[in-house]
């Protein structure tokens, strides 16, 4: 399925005055994209660019020329169209790391200590069903997390 190709951006678009990321990624092949491509914005023309260069070289000791190929294309998008493109399905925004907040260690290990105490609290009840082998792998595991993360939890000055 292709994306709507009617649609079409007259307006530029300044990037800081819409909530989208600088940088796009295809996970839904359209046009020339292929999964994994990725679209970067552009301030310079308020576009997402996609920038290909592939280049073939064979150096031939039989013949006096070597052999030199390469292919570059740039496919831009307005970010109106880019918006379209994540609201369907073909794009998805990659978060920036600089946008990440930061996790304090401590809290998610305090997180995931009381999430494992309770899978031990409840382990009877969820095992009920199942192979007592099971129910021992499940309690091995968690005690052995909780053992883990209560010594990480004591490393903390």
């Amino acid at each position: 399925m292709q994306p709507n190709s009617n649609y079409i951006a007259l307006s530029p678009c300044n990037l800081k005055n819409i909530d989208m990321a600088k940088t796009l990624r295809v996970i839904d092949p359209f046009f020339i994209m292929e999964l994994g491509d990725t679209f970067e914005f552009s301030d310079e023309t308020n576009m997402y660019v996609s920038k290909h260069k592939e280049e073939f070289y064979k150096a031939d000791s039989e013949r006096v020329e070597d052999i030199k190929s390469s292919y570059s294309s740039e496919f831009q998008i307005s970010v109106e169209y880019a918006q379209t493109l994540v609201k369907d399905g073909y794009l998805e925004e990659v978060e920036d790391d600089n946008k990440k907040s930061f996790v304090n260690i401590f809290d998610e290990i305090d997180n995931l200590l009381e999430k494992y105490k309770d899978g031990l609290a409840t382990l009877n009840k969820d095992t009920m069903d199942l192979p007592a082998c099971v129910k021992v792998e499940r309690e091995v595991v968690l005690t052995n997390l909780v053992t883990l993360l209560e010594h990480l939890k004591s490393l903390k000055k």
